[in-house]
């Protein structure tokens, strides 16, 4: 398989999209309405859209957009970037309640992955654009920035390897039935709205009906018979004075573990010898799949208009989140004639054996001086001269081994609040505040903490995160009765503060067995207080943008910003834009824009030690590091920088009849000093360098794998956008057909030396599919409405990471392509009552099996790194009503 996907190859596949496209569009042209008037289009601020109306019609891509620019009135086909709509209800009718799934299945250039075993990344997925990395893409609502989640993505490689290092938002937190519409901007605009928007923007617009309700209870199972889904929403909207509203969004989700993997090596045996009942997961040993979840969430947003044409608006969110999934199986200790080796944990043994070794005289002299019991932290044995073997009395509570459960409290809230005025004068204005925040405190049950013995508690809570950000921000808008010519300008500040809460006292304590077993709470030890702290960072910037019509065919766009960053320094971005129109028909458009990333005070500051496994199957520690940490200033590291990036957008739109609208869209994306995860393995002259230095238990680092932060690649990203939406008479009924299709190539460049490893290079261009489309079926007939959407991905590669020899492409794997249907059909008994039963991946298509050695040997079945997950057909019913 060839390095690079080579641009004859990307133009093949454009040619061919662009042929099936041209066929479409002529079959389209034929079945044209006769009489369109019949079926009027749905516009954005209709009261179908904002209240979930009772008549449902076809998506229409012609609505008004606010994302990306600042003139009033234009649509996605008349905007000089490229951007997408979807209506609240695309968004709703699927059987994921929360963005991230019901986006990445509706946006080819969306992309999201599952990893059950991946520390925090197991609870906040993160949401890539254009594989890039997800922090490289801003979320807004209602045209206001959202605050990060406090989850700094560390899975090391292979797994989401795109992800790693990312501090990104959650989108889990969004409900669906508080959404009106959701514009995704495929275009740089950090010019625009400030750091992070390099890929692009998710602007998440929000429900505004001042009346009616609507209540839908969902359930729904996979076909293998676990995963149970239960949603339970509601929203209404309400009077507030005589033209203001307050609208209100709840909404419930539980669903059920998955489990799709087979019996860890190790475990198969164990259960053999002991009995599958104590085997933990009825002999498997850890489970592959989804977490155990249960969400609350909550949005509020409300507008109220003053005298003249002031109006006070705001909103508000709340979401709390109880997570809990699994760790990687321990083995017990059990007699020799087993051949199995024990948790390091519970187990040292003598040299070529399975017999635990003596332990050293000294180390029970230091016992007993320390005041403690020797019988609490070794077993007595009459053959050692020291009369104690280096056997963990905890061993005993776990005849079958063990599997840490992990999981997390999360909550998240933001308010926002503002004034503005002018819709009915040349000169807008808008003045906001916003505070936000997003906290994880994890959780550890059926652990141990190795160094305190039989003493040690079996839960845990490691520790808490805490990302608030704040912000305020004033935006002009200048307008001429006499000229085309918009003016635009404004400022913001914005500040962001990172906490560590240190972990409870039995997940950080020292026992005096830690240079034996090992230290903290196993599997993911808990913060140390040396860790904790509040990290702060602020930023104020200004821009200005100008818009206008250079000639009845011509329209253009500049837009210059300043921002300054503490620690950082300054930065002036800036951006052009032009769109011809040949006729009303046919227009070229492109952008030309610089972007940046700020670092953030997490990935400056965060410090997490967990466990991974190595090429042989066996649990090693694993850490993450700050970049002054006196661990990473050994292994080499400096301090950050700002990510920048130049971004270039080239498109044409073609709209032969009203019915049908085309969109083809080149993108060249250059980032330079990307933000990525080294990692290294500690030697014996690190830790004598760190023992020097006076560094607390450095000998209990060698061989583990530390990772820090740094600027350490570029990356150059290209790839088409290519969209084809219909609308047709079918019978009594409209059908609306719609073709979306990426393609998708990163090349990583300027690699700094002794940073990323060569699988991780592959991996990032590689482990993401190159290309994939959504076909989507929309129609409507009377009271019924059917959906029908197939989704496929490219075929993707991926190398053994840190389980691997670091020497692709000799240890790659190689995953084929995958084609998904998703079905709904819903009917409407009366004005009230709509029944909706419908399945996500009817076919039960998995991906391929996976090819890792180690991941085998752990268990997995499926392709861990798969695209859309390894849990095949979901079914589900949905019973809705409105009032």
């Amino acid at each position: 398989m060839p390095k690079h996907t080579g641009c004859n190859v990307m133009l093949a596949r454009a040619i061919r999209m662009a042929l099936a496209a041209t066929a479409l569009v002529a079959w389209s042209v034929q079945a044209r309405p006769q009489d369109t008037t019949e079926h009027p289009q749905t516009s954005a601020s209709t009261p179908a859209q904002t209240n979930g109306g009772k008549n449902k019609t076809p998506t229409n891509l012609q609505e008004v957009v606010v994302t990306g620019t600042h003139r009033a009135g234009l649509s996605p086909t008349e905007s000089v970037s490229p951007i997408d709509t979807f209506s609240g209800s695309q968004i709703a009718n699927q059987p994921s309640a929360n963005l991230t799934d019901s986006l990445t299945n509706i946006v080819p250039s969306l992309t999201t992955q599952r990893f059950p075993i991946a520390d925090g990344t197991a609870f906040v997925r993160p949401v890539s654009l254009r594989n890039l990395s997800p922090d490289q893409t801003l979320v807004l609502v209602d045209g206001v920035r959202f605050h990060r989640s406090a989850l700094v993505n560390l899975q090391l490689d292979p797994l989401g390897t795109f992800n790693q290092g990312a501090q990104a938002v959650d989108f889990s937190v969004f409900p669906s039935n508080a959404i009106s519409r959701v514009e995704v901007l495929r275009d740089g605009a950090s010019v625009l709205y400030g750091s992070d928007a390099i890929a692009g923007v998710v602007n998440v617009i929000l429900k505004k009906a001042r009346e009616g309700a609507t209540v839908s209870a969902q359930w729904g199972q996979y076909s293998k018979g676990d995963g149970d889904m239960r949603r339970y929403d509601a929203d209404a909207g309400f009077p507030l004075g005589a033209k203001g509203f307050v609208h209100v969004s709840l909404e419930r989700e539980t669903t059920d573990p998955t489990s799709r993997g087979v019996a860890q090596h190790d475990a198969a045996t164990v259960a053999a010898a002991v009995g599958v009942n104590l085997v933990p997961y009825h002999g498997l040993g850890q489970r592959w799949g989804d977490p155990d979840t249960t969400a609350n969430k909550l949005f509020v947003n409300a507008g109220l208009p003053l005298e003249g044409d002031v109006e006070l608006y705001g909103h508000a969110s709340y979401m709390d989140k109880k997570v809990l999934s699994s760790f990687f199986y321990r083995n017990p200790v059990l007699p020799p004639q087993y051949g199995v080796s024990g948790r390091s944990t519970l187990v040292s043994y003598a040299n070529g054996s399975l017999v635990p070794a003596n332990a050293p005289q000294s180390l029970v002299n230091s016992i007993v001086a320390g005041g403690g019991n020797p019988a609490n932290y070794l077993t007595s044995s009459a053959s050692s001269p020291s009369g104690w073997t280096l056997l963990n009395p905890v061993y005993k509570a776990f005849p079958g081994g063990y599997s840490p459960l992990f999981g997390a409290d999360i909550a998240d809230h933001q308010i926002v609040g503002g004034v503005r005025g002018g819709a009915q004068s040349n000169l807008q204005w808008d003045a906001h505040y916003r505070t936000g925040s997003n906290e994880i405190d994890y959780r550890l049950e059926g652990s141990i903490n190795p160094s305190l013995g039989s003493l040690s508690p079996t839960n845990f809570h490691p520790g808490k995160l805490t990302q608030r950000e704040q912000g305020a921000g004033a935006d002009f808008v200048r307008s001429f009765d006499d000229s085309p010519l918009t003016l635009a300008f404004g400022a913001q500040w914005r500040s962001e503060t990172y906490i560590i809460h240190p972990g409870d006292a039995g997940s950080i304590e020292v026992g005096p067995t830690a240079s034996v077993f090992g230290v903290g709470s196993d599997a993911f030890q808990g913060f140390p207080t040396s860790a904790a702290g509040r990290f702060t960072q602020d930023s104020d910037s200004a821009y200005f943008d100008a818009e206008t019509n250079l000639t009845d065919q011509w329209s253009g766009a500049a837009a210059v910003r300043y921002e300054h960053a503490n620690n950082y320094g300054s930065k002036v971005l800036y951006k052009l834009s032009s769109r011809y129109a040949f006729n009303d028909k046919f227009a070229l458009r492109g952008t030309y824009n610089t972007g940046f990333r700020t670092p953030t005070p997490g990935q400056a500051n965060t410090l997490n030690v967990t466990t991974t496994a190595n090429a042989q199957g066996q649990l090693i520690p694993s850490g993450t590091y700050p970049v002054n940490n006196p661990v990473a200033r050994t292994l080499g590291s400096t301090p950050l920088k700002t990510e920048t990036s130049k971004s270039l957008t080239i498109g044409a739109v073609w709209t032969p009849i009203d019915s049908v609208t085309a969109t083809l869209d080149y993108y060249r994306i250059h980032i330079h000093d990307r933000i990525g995860l080294v990692s290294k393995t500690v030697t014996q002259a690190n830790v004598d360098q760190l023992a020097a230095d006076g560094y607390p238990n450095a000998q209990l680092l060698l061989g583990s794998d530390a990772s820090y932060f740094s600027n350490a690649f570029g990356s150059v990203v290209h790839g088409i956008d290519f969209v084809v939406d219909t609308r047709h008479r079918l019978g009594s009924g409209t059908l609306n057909v719609d073709l979306r299709y990426n393609r998708n190539v990163q090349d990583v460049v300027r690699v700094k030396p002794d940073t990323l490893n060569r699988d991780f290079v592959y991996d990032l261009e590689h482990q993401v599919p190159g290309s994939r489309s959504v076909l989507s079926f929309d129609y409507g007939l009377h009271r019924f409405h059917a959906v029908a959407r197939i989704n496929h991905y490219d075929g993707w590669s991926t190398t053994a990471g840190v389980f691997g020899s670091n020497n692709p492409p000799a240890d790659v794997a190689h995953y084929g392509g995958k084609t998904l249907l998703d079905l709904e059909a819903s009917f409407r008994f009366n004005d009230t009552f709509t029944m909706a039963v419908g399945g996500n991946n009817v076919f039960n298509t998995y991906p391929d099996k996976e090819q890792n050695a180690t991941l085998q040997f752990l268990g997995a079945k499926y392709a861990l790194t798969s695209p859309f997950g390894f849990n095949g057909a979901f079914w589900y019913a949905r019973l809705t009503a409105r009032f």
